[in-house]
């Protein structure tokens, strides 16, 4: 379990999270984006979430955490962030228009005369 640190405060959560949190920090940085993620936390042994703002001007760190680990369901919340960070990375192509501009409309034409 780590401490995620931002602005004057602190979350915490598992090593997974906080390094999925700081990926994509640098890269919504990287691209002058800024995001809110939820991630799953534990304050005074009781397992819940937090979301925070994260984007360009985040400083954020981490430290290591020595209190009690809970059992957290954080795959749900990694799939999410990975899959922010992958549309940031490579985000989805426009859509190509293949049409011809010569091919009939819709007006009925004689196939065998092309």
């Amino acid at each position: 379990m780590l401490k995620l640190h931002y602005s004057d405060g602190s979350v915490t959560t598992t090593d997974a999270v906080a390094d999925a949190v700081m990926r994509y920090a640098r890269s919504l940085a990287a691209h002058d984006e800024s995001d809110l993620v939820t991630i799953p936390i534990v304050e005074d042994g009781i397992v819940g979430t937090s979301t925070m703002l994260i984007g360009p001007a985040s400083q954020l760190h981490t430290t290591p955490y020595d209190g009690p680990a809970p059992e957290m369901d954080e795959e749900p919340f990694l799939m999410e962030l990975l899959r922010k960070g992958d549309l940031l990375l490579h985000p989805p192509s426009p859509p190509v228009d293949n049409r011809d501009d010569d091919a009939p409309t819709g007006e009925a034409w004689d196939v065998d005369g092309y």
